[in-house]
């Protein structure tokens, strides 16, 4: 989690924070206007953004919100870059969902120890989350138990999206999105309940978006080893989860 995306409305700045990045250990790639950066966007998956707020009046929110739709990167953090102390400015950025807002002719120290704080962040999700429910019922448990595996799984192989061809990124939101929906829908849920028809099915839809879109990336040529594990891990995952749910119906049934 370390590529990052300048959008920057001079090159002294652009060239300035590439260089700053870069010598930090951070990948960067720099656009000068909103319109270039919405197409990086579709055809690339930086980690993080920083945003020169002094484009505001080139189409920058709109911008902002067509990236934001893109499914890989709906919550991407936004860091912001303003030449000038602006509240309305400052507002709309905090509606917009940037993270914080720099001084751009400031040092980029600030900027770097921001993108630290939100990779280490990242790499302990179980610190932020809210922890799972614990209930009776050993089966909706185990689900449970599954769900977080697949969701801890998901967030260790995103560094590697760039090997998952040109519809990798998007596939592989899809499964993001479903382990993190299934999880919240799991905690829901109350014990004993999984004899619910209604209930069975939608967790087949659900998971059936992890274990088809984790097959498809599979098929990709060069993969490494780590993907190829991990990817691997989410099919049995995946396939337990099912196991599970077929026992639920035996259960109904019988």
């Amino acid at each position: 989690m370390n590529r990052v995306l300048i959008v920057a409305g001079e090159r002294q700045t652009g060239e300035r924070y590439q260089q700053s990045l870069g010598m930090e250990g951070f990948q960067t790639a720099v656009v000068w206007n909103p319109i270039q950066m919405v197409e990086f966007c579709r055809q690339h998956t930086p980690d993080f953004m920083i945003v020169d707020l002094d484009l505001a009046e080139l189409g920058l929110w709109s911008s902002l919100q067509a990236v934001r739709g893109i499914g890989t990167l709906a919550n991407i953090p936004y860091f912001g870059l303003a030449s000038a102390a602006n509240p309305q400015l400052f507002e709309k950025a905090k509606a917009a969902g940037f993270a914080n807002v720099f001084p751009t002719h400031d040092s980029s120290r600030q900027v770097i120890e921001a993108l630290r704080r939100e990779i280490d962040r990242a790499k302990a999700p179980e610190e932020t989350e809210a922890p799972d429910v614990v209930g009776r019922d050993p089966s909706l448990n185990r689900l449970r138990e599954l769900a977080r595996e697949i969701v801890r799984t998901a967030a260790s192989l995103r560094p590697r999206l760039d090997e998952y061809g040109e519809d990798g990124p998007e596939l592989f939101g899809y499964i993001e999105n479903s382990g993190v929906a299934i999880r919240k829908k799991l905690n829901g849920v109350e014990d004993f309940s999984l004899h619910d028809k209604e209930l069975r099915h939608d967790f087949r839809n659900m998971i059936g978006s992890v274990t088809g879109f984790a097959e498809l990336i599979l098929m990709e040529p060069g993969l490494s080893g780590e993907s190829q594990s991990g990817l691997t891990l989410l099919r049995t995952c995946s396939k337990e989860f099912v196991e599970i749910l077929d026992q639920q119906k035996a259960e109904a049934t019988a």
